[in-house]
C-alpha cells in the first residue's frame, strides 16, 4: 500500500521537521539526518547519499530543493534558508 502526501494528509516525518524548524531546534541541516531521510530524499528526487551530502554541505541545496522542503513540511522557506545561511557562514569562518 502506498501513502500519498497531501495537504489533507501531511506526513508525520515532515510535520516533525516543521516543528523542529519552527521551535528553533534546527541550527544545522545535518540534524535532519534522523528525520525520515529516505522519504525526504525521494520526495526531492534525490538519491539517499546525495541528500545526506547536501545536509552536510547545505550550500549545495538549490532554491528548488528549499521550496520543495518548505512545501512538504508546510514551512516558510525563509526558515530553511536562514539555517543554511548561518551554517554556511559558520563553516567559512571557523
Amino acid at each position: 500500500m502506498t501513502t500519498s502526501i497531501s495537504p489533507n494528509n501531511p506526513d508525520p516525518d515532515f510535520l516533525a521537521i516543521k516543528s523542529l524548524f519552527e521551535s528553533g531546534i534546527i541550527k544545522s541541516m545535518k540534524l535532519l539526518e534522523k528525520q525520515g531521510p529516505t522519504k525526504m530524499a525521494k520526495a526531492l528526487g534525490l538519491q539517499y547519499n546525495s541528500y545526506l551530502d547536501k545536509l552536510n554541505n547545505p550550500q549545495k541545496f538549490t532554491l528548488s530543493h528549499i521550496f520543495k522542503i518548505a512545501d512538504l513540511c508546510e514551512l516558510n522557506p525563509d526558515l530553511i534558508y536562514q539555517v543554511i545561511k548561518k551554517q554556511n557562514y559558520k563553516g567559512t569562518h571557523s
